[in-house]
């Protein structure tokens, strides 16, 4: 059962259906996406520095903006697609807003980052204080110049990870992979690109549920009790995405790669787990993929805690839950559910 499908827009209006066909010929790209709260922040800043990938400014909410809307209402979305352009464009990098240009001008709040926002919002800094580095102008200059009459997806979604590529002002041409993209919650938008053939490598961290659980209820609602309100909203949330993924695994087993959060969470395992990845990105494994980086500085993990623990070395924090969850509070069916997830890992 794919549970995203009843959120999901009618794919046979032209705006979907036209131009399909060449989704295949659009450059490789390399896409982060699994559910929030399980580790989409650990893996890219992981990946950074890495001389055979682009780098990532951050997360973007265009991709899931654009099916959202759609299922809201497509005469809408078409009608302002038409009226506003690429200025529409931008502002569905941040749901209602225009992320990069908020991060460019730096009018952000530091003491908030992707683990402490609210979900009704978009977060602007993807890891504890760091504010990227982003070429707006080239992004933008570059939306404003092509967009020329491109009404389908397929126009608008290759259009869009070209000016996002330009975000970081590092083209390369010998990068293995043309674009990189992330973004959580992917599993309707990533489904529609798999059977369009879209030539995409999604890495998809999963974490357990034990710590799943207060990272989210602590983002979400700013407290770490256990009630059954609480334990059936985040449940939800982790069980209908996670079998999604799968789902989407054991479909197009060559376009996604399942992963334990916690092998690369953890210092004892991070280099096992970090070259297994980069052997399945078909990329060369590099010493900075050790370390927590972004832009290739050093960053605090993107975490829902405030609580300081040492990490590397002295003087070296990071924000870290060691909330116990108690076993018998476990769903019954979690048990069985991660038996078989583990089934997928690495493959």
């Amino acid at each position: 059962m794919f549970y995203h499908s009843k959120e999901t827009p009618n794919l046979n209006t032209t705006f979907f259906k036209k131009y399909k066909d060449k989704f295949k010929k659009i450059p490789k790209t390399l896409i982060v996406s699994s559910g929030s709260r399980n580790g989409n922040h650990l893996i890219f800043s992981l990946l950074d520095g890495n001389k055979d990938i682009p780098y990532l400014p951050g997360e973007d909410k265009f991709l899931s903006q654009i099916f959202r809307r759609n299922l809201k209402s497509s005469k809408i979305f078409e009608r302002d697609l038409i009226k506003f352009k690429s200025s529409f464009l931008r502002k569905m990098s941040g749901l209602r807003s225009d992320k990069w240009i908020r991060v460019y001008k730096k009018r952000v709040n530091r003491k908030i980052w992707a683990g402490k926002q609210k979900s009704s919002l978009m977060p602007l800094l993807d890891f504890p204080k760091k504010i990227p580095k982003i070429d707006y102008p080239a992004y933008r200059n570059y939306l404003n110049k092509n967009f020329d009459k491109s009404f389908s997806f397929y126009e608008i979604w290759h259009l869009y990870l070209e000016a996002h590529r330009l975000l970081s002002n590092k083209v390369n041409k010998k990068f293995k992979y043309r674009y990189m993209y992330a973004e959580s919650g992917l599993r309707r938008e990533l489904l529609y690109l798999a059977k369009n053939k879209f030539d995409f490598i999604c890495i998809v961290p999963i974490r357990k549920f034990e710590t799943y659980y207060f990272s989210k209820i602590k983002a979400k609602f700013n407290t770490t009790n256990i009630t059954k309100k609480l334990l059936k909203e985040a449940w939800g949330h982790w069980f209908h995405k996670t079998s999604d993924y799968i789902f989407l695994k054991k479909k197009y087993p060559q376009k996604f790669f399942i992963v334990p959060y916690e092998d690369f969470e953890s210092l004892d395992t991070r280099e096992k787990a970090v070259k297994k990845l980069c052997n399945f990105l078909k990329i060369r494994f590099s010493k900075i993929n050790l370390k927590n980086t972004h832009n290739k500085k050093e960053v605090l993990p993107n975490s829902s805690f405030t609580k300081k623990v040492n990490l590397f070395e002295k003087k070296r924090s990071y924000y870290f839950s060691d909330y116990p969850f108690p076993i018998e509070k476990l769903p019954k069916q979690y048990f069985n559910f991660y038996k078989n997830l583990k089934n997928y890992f690495y493959k």
